[in-house]
């Protein structure tokens, strides 16, 4: 009986440890308050090697720069206006960012997410 007992509890180890264990992405999106030049990174290990990403994509002209871990991030603009958001969704990071530009006219610029959210 003891052996039983021994095994049900290492089952349940086991399944708490693997619940845990999720990865860490860090994703980045680089983007111009200027130009509206935009550029992302997803799935990086760290959050400077994301920020590099994104940046060296975006090139010389951006001045804005927004990290997430396991998550979704969106940019939405309006003429000169920006909102950036953060959700566990392409939908409501978007939604979000929308909402902090301004409404309803303002359209998403980029959004990026991480495969693990």
């Amino acid at each position: 009986m003891h052996a039983l007992a021994a095994v049900a509890l290492l089952l349940v180890a086991l399944d708490a440890s693997a619940a845990t264990s999720k990865k860490q992405l860090w994703g980045a999106i680089a983007y111009s308050t200027k130009s509206g030049a935009y550029g992302y990174a997803v799935d990086m290990k760290t959050k400077r090697d994301a920020e590099a990403g994104a940046f060296r994509q975006c090139g010389n002209d951006c001045d804005q720069l927004k990290s997430f871990r396991n998550n979704c991030g969106a940019v939405a603009q309006d003429g000169k206006k920006f909102g950036w958001s953060l959700g566990a969704s392409r939908e409501i990071a978007e939604q979000k960012a929308s909402q902090k530009c301004g409404g309803e006219r303002c359209r998403t610029l980029v959004w990026a997410c991480t495969s693990e959210k």
